[in-house]
């Protein structure tokens, strides 16, 4: 799966969330190892072996 892709939701595991003034922020990490971070609306991806963020707007 290319990490722009969205992940399965089931696959998806919620490792943390806290509120922020912006709302919820979540981060959840897939059984193949890419992390999202998710708000209202997606803003981010992480795969493994990589420094680089991605912003989705």
């Amino acid at each position: 799966m290319h990490s722009r892709d969205l992940h399965d939701p089931l696959s998806m595991t919620v490792v943390s969330s806290h509120r922020t003034s912006e709302g919820v922020v979540s981060y959840l990490r897939c059984s193949c190892g890419v992390w999202e971070v998710r708000t209202a609306r997606m803003v981010g991806l992480a795969t493994p072996g990589r420094r680089s963020k991605m912003t989705i707007d």
